[in-house]
């Protein structure tokens, strides 16, 4: 059974048109009639989404020796949300947005006759939407997508944080926390890319990761900060309990690595 043939008759069982399934796929009806007649192959990232929507294996989609779904172990279901799912949220959370920013600006200008506070709630409130768009508006590398606006995001709110109420320290101190925990966030994207096969194993070195981070930060904002007192001793007890949680997920790993290796000797 071909590709094609695979796709119209999942698409038939689950009761889909042609136009519906295009509509879930975010492609047009065209694409889907020639996906189904064989006249052209959809690419890895609408193997994935078609092997999400049917519910079956991607290698059973690709793979023509694999003939019947119903002999296959179903995977688990991911649940993801449409195209006009993702829309209506999208219009919500900005009238949301723009709603709550403009009430602050009213309310602060009719309370002190001049904008204060709520432009840096309302700076705020932009910056956060804008962080959360890529994942609304992207149908392809959401994840990614999203790390890059987060890391561009802070350095201009934190320079018009710090011009707003004109202090230079939240700039500097939060360039430096900023850059350490954007660098943590790339290197824990890193990890669960590498080792997305064994998600115990990336949940330890990702905790391993943040093990020096709070660290750093507490450090630094002593530099800039000497003033406050900071409490080195619950960062090194928190270091430990993450250590240890880091432990277990090895463990876990290893336990299960070697599960599956008797496993594949009784067999």
């Amino acid at each position: 059974m071909t590709l094609g043939e695979k796709i119209q008759k999942l698409r038939k069982q689950r009761g889909l048109s042609q136009e519906a399934l295009a509509e879930k796929v975010t492609v047009t009806r065209q694409t889907i009639s020639k996906w189904e007649l064989g006249q052209s192959t959809p690419d890895l990232d609408f193997i994935a989404q078609l092997s999400d929507i049917f519910n079956v294996s991607s290698d059973y989609l690709i793979k023509d020796e694999m003939t019947e779904p119903d002999e296959l172990p179903y995977k688990k279901r991911n649940y993801r949300l449409s195209e006009r799912g993702k829309r209506i949220i999208l219009v919500i959370v900005s009238a949301a947005a723009l709603i709550a920013g403009c009430v602050c600006l009213i309310c602060d200008y009719f309370t002190s006759d001049r904008l204060s506070w709520s432009l840096i709630v309302a700076v705020s409130i932009i910056a956060a939407w804008l962080m959360l768009l890529p994942s609304l508006i992207s149908r392809t590398k959401i994840v990614l997508k999203t790390l890059v606006v987060i890391s561009a995001i802070p350095i201009p709110l934190l320079a018009i944080l710090s011009l707003l109420l004109q202090k230079s320290v939240i700039f500097t101190l939060g360039i430096c926390i900023t850059l350490i925990a954007i660098a943590a966030i790339w290197v824990i994207y890193g990890i669960f890319r590498k080792c997305k096969k064994n998600m115990w194993r990336a949940f330890g070195f990702a905790l391993l990761v943040l093990i020096p981070v709070p660290i750093a930060i507490t450090h630094i904002s002593d530099y800039f900060l000497p003033q406050v007192q900071f409490d080195f001793t619950s960062d090194i007890f928190n270091s430990g309990i993450t250590l240890a949680l880091s432990l277990v997920c090895f463990g876990v790993d290893y336990l299960l690595y070697h599960r599956k290796g008797d496993a594949a000797d009784e067999q």
